[in-house]
């Protein structure tokens, strides 16, 4: 692009390091921050660059006005602070010596997940992606402007406590649109109430689309989570992400809209934090149970799809609240008290017998009892006014079953066991296995014919296959290169093997040609090996002998 501003008066374009119009002297100073496009900038002769709104690992986000029509856009800028060393005087970004084959990769992500969202095209629930650009060494993803405040902004001007069919109402279009995404493959990742936006009218919409990279730690990006809100996966490098990450991240959006304070962060904290009900928040048991199973630690155990978060949030709207929380008025309105108020009154009703109790108890010890036969002075025997005690009891003892053989049975098997679901609670932990398919139990805790009470925890270790990765495209690249990009797919270095190949006159002397696997198979990364074969010198070619023919 031509590295020039646009003037907001005259309109006519000067260098971008001016801070006032050459043609008019209007003044044009640029707010921006270093490092980023200046304000007013031209951007592929297309759009004007406006001020920065937001700055995270995986890039700049500006505010923009498209040049033609004068409508207003929003722009992210890929620019990942970790692999980009700055920009140049004509406004291009600069790689980091050695970032160049990470810069790319991750660059791939972020174009495909712009353009898998521009196919969704503009439904509710959803910033819309308009397009994308590749300009200054760098690509721009161009979305629609809508007018809106983050939800954080509009939790914080709200005077009333907010009941649960608000809540689910104002957030209907959130999940919709995420419900859209997992539909066409894509995980949002980052679903909290500063990505999701409110309009004036009281509608919502997901924003703060990023790749995985930038959410997830120990990536090549500075990561950039939600603390609060990030599904405890986003905290691993050994767990998968799926529709489930998003499930626990808007169940935790609820939580805090319902309790007026964020969860706990995943970060750490183990399976689970204190649920609604034990926050006092005014929803029936069912969905205060619907939201805790949406945000269990364990991937296998927590609600898997939106639609199902939807299901068991609607069966407890069903349900309704519970009868503690609705008694008849006392003040003949027929009005309904919450659970404290109703609380409080029985309390009182309970006091109020109470004491009246003791003061009848009081007054029958005051009165004299008249003489029986059985209080003479003369009689030998008396009768004790105490009653009997009645026995305690002896406690009962807890049924006690036999432990199954779990080990080798499919984990989905079990969970569609009514019996086991019954008699036991399931903890699960996932590992890689060479030798149990995927989704097999591999062992179990306690073992099998144990005797244990009935709803004892069973630990059990599932299976998530042979650990593979795939072979990424390592082809065209020096030796260096090659390493670069298998071990950031998980391959370990010392697994990668070289070997040279003739060059046949068609190949770049220097670069890899091909290996002894695929691109796109799989592979286990710690045992096995793979072979890249690179291309050898250009043969020098035979000179072809001249034969000299002499006549006498």
């Amino acid at each position: 692009m031509s590295y020039e501003k646009i003037c907001t008066a005259c309109h006519k374009t000067f260098p971008a390091n001016e801070t006032v119009c050459p043609f008019c002297n209007t003044g044009c100073p640029n707010a921006n921050p270093g490092g980023t496009l200046p304000e007013g900038v031209l951007l592929a002769e297309k759009y004007i660059i406006g001020r920065v709104t937001e700055v995270d690992g995986e890039g700049i986000t500006y505010e923009a006005v498209e040049k033609e029509s004068g409508l207003p856009v929003v722009i992210k800028e890929y620019l990942p602070v970790t692999l980009c060393a700055r920009r140049d005087e004509n406004g291009a970004v600069v790689v980091k010596v050695g970032s160049e084959v990470p810069y790319k990769t991750t660059m791939v992500d972020f174009v495909d997940l712009y353009k898998n969202l521009m196919q969704l095209g503009a439904r509710p629930g959803l910033a819309p992606v308009k397009g994308l650009l590749k300009e200054n060494n760098t690509v721009y993803a161009v979305m629609g402007y809508i007018k809106s405040i983050t939800l954080t902004d509009w939790l914080n001007r709200q005077t009333d406590l907010l009941t649960y069919e608000r809540c689910i109402t104002l957030l209907e279009p959130v999940l919709d649109g995420l419900a859209a995404m997992h539909a066409v493959g894509l995980i949002h990742r980052g679903i909290s109430p500063d990505n999701i936006r409110v309009t004036p009218d009281g509608r919502t919409f997901v924003a703060g689309y990023a790749t995985l990279a930038l959410r997830s730690l120990n990536s090549e990006l500075k990561p950039n989570l939600c603390d609060g809100y990030s599904a405890p996966e986003q905290y691993s490098v050994s767990e998968f992400q799926g529709p489930y990450t998003d499930v626990y991240s808007v169940a935790a959006v609820l939580y805090k809209m319902l309790a007026g304070t964020a969860p706990v962060s995943a970060a750490g904290r183990g399976e689970g934090c204190p649920t609604l009900k034990q926050l006092g928040a005014e929803v029936s048991a069912q969905v205060s149970r619907a939201v805790d199973h949406a945000m269990w630690g364990n991937t296998t155990r927590r609600t898997q799809t939106i639609a199902a978060l939807r299901e068991e949030l609607a069966s407890g709207d069903k349900n309704g609240v519970d009868a503690t929380r609705v008694v008849p008025s006392v003040s003949g309105r027929g009005g309904k008290l919450d659970g404290r108020q109703a609380l409080m009154i029985a309390g009182g009703v309970v006091a109020l017998l109470l004491v009246v109790l003791l003061i009848w108890l009081m007054i029958r010890g005051m009165v004299p009892k008249a003489p029986t036969s059985s209080s003479l002075p003369q009689s030998s025997s008396v009768v004790s006014a105490t009653p009997t005690p009645t026995p305690t009891p002896a406690p009962t003892a807890e049924p006690v079953v036999k432990v199954p053989n779990f080990v080798n049975q499919l984990y989905t098997d079990i969970q569609a066991n009514t019996e086991y679901q019954q008699k036991f609670i399931f903890n699960v932990t996932e590992e890689y296995s060479d030798n149990v398919d995927k989704g097999k139990v591999i062992s179990q805790t306690p073992i099998s014919d144990a005797d244990r009470p009935a709803d004892h925890r069973i630990d059990l270790v599932v299976s998530k296959g042979r650990k593979s990765v795939t072979v990424p495209d390592f082809r065209n690249y020096t030796r260096g290169d090659v390493v670069t990009v298998l071990t950031n797919a998980g391959i370990k270095a010392e697994n990668i093997r070289f070997a040279e190949i003739a060059n046949d006159g068609t190949m770049s002397p220097g670069l890899s040609v091909k290996a002894d696997r695929e691109v796109g198979s799989e592979m286990n990364p710690e045992l096995d090996t793979i072979t890249v074969y690179m291309a050898g010198p250009i043969p020098t070619p035979t000179p072809t002998p001249i034969n000299i023919s002499v006549s006498g």
